[in-house]
């Protein structure tokens, strides 16, 4: 799609059929090779995932990589926010905006580490227009994993919804780099580069 106003199912690491509950590192060692905690463990399958994602050499073979990267994120490492996060997704599969904030809310103030409480907020804030609030969620998204490449989309249709053309351009830049094959972001980047570059000789 061109990223429209539905894109939060590419945003928050949703499918249209179901919940599912910028640079990638050199070559790491195996799992097995180094003792880690499960944060690290999983720090280190994320790093092998987005170094397969920008070598994807198919659409296809990269979503394989993003569900598997979605999966990674959405898992907090605790039993109370992951369910927190179940209702939230639950509610906001509902249209229920306010109790999907609720839990959210909750979410962020117990894990404020956890950058998929965030991402998830920032989603429903841009569901409810909240540009101010869903802005804020999406820098402490990024500040805690800069290569979620739903908040950097997130953070590109946000802008272009509030005119900043080129700001959106650059984050659509920003997430093909660690995405090729996002869907839509190679079409919203080159109609932006047209609109505010021209079309070139």
């Amino acid at each position: 799609m061109e990223l429209q106003r539905a894109p939060l199912f590419l945003f928050i690491g949703l499918t249209s059929s179901a919940l599912v509950p910028l640079v990638h590192a050199a070559e790491a060692p195996s799992v097995a090779e180094i003792d880690v905690t499960p944060a690290t463990a999983a720090s280190v399958r994320l790093d092998r995932l987005f170094s397969q994602l920008a070598q994807s050499k198919t659409p296809e073979d990269a979503k394989v990589v993003e569900d598997l990267i979605w999966d990674v994120w959405n898992r907090s490492g605790s039993i109370s926010v992951d369910l927190l996060m179940d209702r939230a997704l639950q509610a906001l599969a509902a249209g229920n905006y306010e109790d999907s904030l609720t839990f959210l809310d909750e979410v962020v103030d117990l894990a404020p580490g956890y950058s998929e409480g965030w991402n998830k907020r920032a989603t429903v804030h841009f569901l409810r227009d909240d540009y101010a609030s869903a802005l804020g969620d999406l820098e402490a998204t990024l500040a805690l994993e800069p290569r979620h490449f739903g908040a950097i989309a997130g953070l590109a249709l946000v802008l272009e919804d509030l005119g900043d053309k080129e700001g959106a351009l650059d984050a659509y830049r920003r997430v093909l780099a660690v995405y090729p094959f996002l869907e839509g972001a190679g079409e919203a980047e080159s109609r932006l580069t047209v609109e505010i570059e021209g079309r070139g000789i």
